[in-house]
C-alpha cells in the first residue's frame, strides 16, 4: 500500500504532507526498520493511514514481528512506582539464597561423607612408645600420631570440599552479578535511540491529551488511542488524562507511565521534560487548560 501511494503521489509530495523524512519514507517503503523505535514505527504508519485513509495492515504485521523480535523490546525505559521492579529483584536474591543453601547444604554433606570414609588414622611406633612409658600422655601423643598420619595422606574429600566451595563463591558472584544487572537495567540511564524527528506521544488505551502553544495560546485537544506527532521546534506545553501512555523525543529518549494521574510536560526543541503543575501553570500565564 505505501509503494503504490509513493508511486501515484511522489515521495516528495509524500513527506512534505506528513512530515516523515524521505529517508524514514523510504526505509518503510524498504521494510528496513532498523533504528526505529517502536513509538516512532507505529507513529507514521498511524500519520500516513490518516493523511491517506488507506489500509497499512501488511505494514503493520511486518512492524509486530520486527518488535516482537528485535532489540526495541530490551531497550525501553519504564517510568513507574519503585515496587513495580520489587518482585523481579526478590525472585533474583531468592534465587541467590536458594542457590546458597543448596551449596551449603553439599558442603556440609561432602564434609561427613569424608568423615565417615577418609583414611582411618595411624598410630606410629613413637606413638606407641610414649603411650606404654606414660599413660597421662595418650591423648596428646595420640593426637600427634594422628595429625601426622593425616598430613602424610592425600585427602580427595579435602579437595572436593574446596571444589565446592569455590562453586559456592562462584555461584554467590554470579547471582550478585544477577542483581547488580537488574538494577542497572531498572534504574540506570536509558541507552538513547536513533534521533527522532519529532515527539510522539502513544496512548496504550484511549487517552485524553492537550497540546498548547504557549506564545499564541493556541490549543489543542484530543481523544484517541492512536500515536500523536508534537513538532520538536519552538516550545510546546502538554498535558495528559488518567491512562496508560508512552511518550518519546526527538533525541530518542522513550517513558512509560501507568498510573491514575494526570501529567505535565514542556517540550522544547523536541527534549521532553516532566513539570510540576505549579510550572506549567506559571508557563501557561496562570492557567492549567
Amino acid at each position: 500500500m505505501l509503494e503504490k501511494i509513493l508511486k501515484d503521489h511522489g515521495i516528495d509530495k509524500v513527506s512534505a504532507r506528513t512530515k516523515i523524512s524521505r529517508k524514514h519514507l523510504t526505509k518503510l517503503r524498504e521494510k528496513n526498520f532498523e533504528g526505529f523505535s517502536k513509538p516512532q514505527a507505529y507513529g507514521f504508519v498511524s500519520i500516513l493511514q490518516r493523511e491517506y485513509g488507506d489500509d497499512f495492515e501488511e505494514l503493520k504485521k511486518e512492524l509486530d514481528a520486527w518488535f516482537c523480535e528485535g532489540e526495541e523490546c530490551k531497550e525501553e525505559i519504564f517510568v513507574a512506582k519503585p515496587e513495580q521492579s520489587g518482585p523481579q529483584l526478590k525472585k533474583i536474591v531468592g534465587a541467590a539464597v536458594t542457590i546458597l543453601i543448596l551449596m551449603a547444604a553439599a558442603m556440609f554433606f561432602v564434609q561427613k561423607e569424608s568423615g565417615m570414609t577418609g583414611p582411618a588414622p595411624v598410630e606410629s611406633l613413637e606413638a606407641k612408645s610414649a603411650v606404654q612409658k606414660s599413660g597421662g600422655n595418650l591423648q596428646i601423643q595420640s593426637a600427634e600420631g594422628i595429625k601426622k598420619s593425616s598430613d602424610d595422606t592425600p585427602n580427595s574429600a579435602s579437595d572436593n570440599v574446596s571444589r565446592q566451595s569455590g562453586s559456592a563463591e562462584a555461584a554467590m558472584s554470579d547471582a550478585k552479578l544477577a542483581a547488580e544487572s537488574n538494577a542497572t537495567a531498572s534504574g540506570g540511564e536509558p541507552e538513547p535511540y536513533v534521533p527522532m524527528e519529532n515527539a510522539v506521544i502513544t496512548p496504550v488505551v484511549k487517552l485524553w491529551f492537550g497540546v498548547i502553544d504557549p506564545k499564541t495560546k493556541k490549543r489543542i485537544a484530543k481523544t484517541t488511542a492512536d500515536p500523536y506527532e508534537i513538532e520538536s521546534k519552538g516550545r510546546w506545553l502538554l498535558i495528559t488524562g488518567h491512562g496508560r501512555f508512552e511518550i518519546s523525543d526527538a533525541f530518542g529518549n522513550l517513558f512509560k507511565y501507568n498510573d491514575a494521574q494526570k501529567h505535565y510536560f514542556l517540550i522544547d526543541d523536541g527534549m521532553v521534560k516532566e513539570i510540576p503543575v505549579a510550572e506549567f501553570r506559571r508557563l501557561n500565564g496562570g492557567r492549567v487548560w
